[in-house]
């Protein structure tokens, strides 16, 4: 199908995005954008001079948006987008948690120990310095998804002071507010914190204030990947972000809670009393394991100097830090260990000592080693689910089902069709859920999303019944069910549940404040 061929959805329940009631209508495309939105009693009696696509008995609604992706590598190398795709993606904003895939300061190398848990795909080709460069190439690039990106402040740092872990004199600091600055003008929807990360996690407040301060002037988002989730940390946390975010519009990533003993409620009210006075919001995604580094199971203290500090530890110092760190082996699982792949998938609770193991899988892999960590509650995921100023983040990756390097989460795979029936058994109306899944994220990141004449055509069909998340840890690149149509631009990339060669995803440049 073309992209300027017309196309006409009929006979759905249209849900347009904007919190509204639902009907019975038609949808009518042309040119990448949306024509029209017909109730089915005022269709035309001669029809519609477009190609139909039958949508009796389904859901019709913007394509869900993930505004919290890492996709800033996978994009280049798997154009067919497949594990966005077939949940109903069509957006995704990358360049999340400190980390994006510039700038690199010149220094490719050097920057995969910023974005090293990103980086699943190392034989991608990065022929790109500054940020500008590097949205131009994912503009330019093949995809069946389109791309909204973030900076990261990790990476921005790494270009202006490589390997400083300390504060930044004035210099670095202009430096990095004129290279935040360069990058929201080229059509960033915003700026990242990685707080719990190398190099943010050694971050002053002058300097993250300096950071957020940027993004305001901008009239653009921060996301923040918080200092610490645990719950018993989580107020001083959220209390650092609020404090650093300068008037900017505050995203908070994966809201959640470790080691929460039934206490999230008391989150949600922070939150709450937070958004009396700011612009704050924040996402989360359906499941109870999180997917992190593996030395971010280490304490504080043993990474306060960066990766290359904590690795002079002896083997048996790092294994005893793991050891005390209170987690459960059992819950611990190899995700990704580059040059120790037979490691990957392997729970660490399996091995006769747990913590020399993965000290061990630490120093074998010069640190870079991914872990999922099972360490919420499905009852804090309810309830973040059952809020309403709380929308819907993977967290997870664009992928094909070829994908080898690395043990995805389920999340890249599902995310979106378990969020929604979770949502709505917590009785989250079909209206509030659709909306929370598409305009809501728009809005945070200057886009437009919705359906309603003028609008970018990024739609989804879905069958709710249907609707499921099948993929696990054991098989994490299962499709989500229930998808049956998905069109992007305008052109359909998911034909009745089925993938098509179509590659009509651009990036999505900032179009407004958020």
């Amino acid at each position: 199908m073309a992209p300027s061929e017309r196309t006409v959805i009929l006979s759905g329940t249209v849900v347009d995005g904007f919190g509204g009631g639902t009907f019975a209508g038609d949808l009518l495309i042309a040119d990448g954008r949306v024509e029209a939105v017909v109730p089915v009693a005022a269709r035309p009696s001669a029809g519609y001079d477009a190609h139909p696509v039958d949508a009796a008995g389904a859901i019709v609604a913007p394509g869900f948006i993930d505004i919290h992706a890492h996709s800033d590598l996978t994009r280049f190398e798997y154009p067919g987008a497949e594990s966005r795709i077939t949940q109903g993606i069509t957006t995704e904003v990358i360049g999340n948690c400190g980390m994006s895939a510039a700038p690199t300061g010149g220094d490719t190398a050097g920057l995969a120990s910023v974005i090293g848990t990103i980086d699943v795909t190392p034989q991608t080709p990065r022929p790109w310095a500054s940020t500008r460069q590097w949205l131009d190439a994912l503009d330019e690039a093949e995809s069946a998804a389109n791309v909204a990106a973030l900076v990261g402040h990790g990476s921005v740092r790494h270009a202006v002071a490589p390997g400083t872990p300390g504060a930044l004199d004035p210099g670095q600091l202009r430096a990095m507010r004129a290279e935040i600055a360069d990058a929201l003008d080229a059509g960033c929807a915003g700026v990242s914190l990685g707080l719990m990360y190398a190099p943010g996690e050694s971050a002053g407040e002058q300097e993250l204030r300096a950071v957020s301060q940027a993004a305001s002037d901008a009239g653009a988002l921060v996301a923040v990947h918080l200092r610490d989730y645990d719950a018993r940390a989580l107020a001083d946390s959220l209390g650092e972000a609020a404090a650093i975010s300068s008037g900017a519009s505050l995203q908070l990533s994966h809201l959640r809670a470790t080691r929460s003993d039934g206490r999230f409620g008391e989150v949600i009210e922070h939150v709450e009393r937070m958004r009396a006075t700011q612009d704050v919001a924040a996402d989360c995604y359906p499941y109870i394991a999180g997917h992190t580094t593996l030395l971010q199971l280490l304490p504080p203290a043993l990474r306060a100097g960066g990766t290359e500090a904590a690795m002079t530890a002896t083997s048996a110092e790092l294994a005893a830090a793991l050891r005390a760190s209170g987690w459960d082996a059992g819950r611990i699982l190899v995700m990704k260990a580059s040059r120790t792949p037979d490691a990957v998938g392997v729970c660490a609770a399996a091995q006769p000592d747990p913590w020399a193991w993965l000290a061990e899988l630490l120093r074998a892999n010069d640190a870079l080693v991914d872990v999922a960590v099972e360490s919420g509650a499905w009852e804090d995921v309810d309830l973040a689910l059952a809020t309403d100023w709380v929308t819907i983040g993977s967290d997870g990756t664009s992928l094909s089902p070829a994908h080898r390097s690395s043990a995805p989460h389920p999340r890249s795979w599902g995310t979106f069709p378990e969020a929604f029936r979770r949502m709505r058994a917590q009785g989250v109306g079909l209206a509030a859920a659709v909306r929370r899944m598409s305009v809501d994220s728009a809005a945070r990141v200057g886009l437009r999303s919705g359906l309603r004449a003028g609008m970018p055509a990024d739609v989804v069909v879905f069958a709710e019944d249907e609707l499921g998340s099948p993929a696990t840890f054991a098989q994490p690149a299962l499709p989500a069910t229930g998808i049956c149509d998905v069109f992007v631009n305008g052109v359909r990339v998911l034909d009745g549940g089925r993938t098509t060669s179509a590659r009509p995803g651009r990036l999505r440049r900032r179009e407004r404040a958020a």
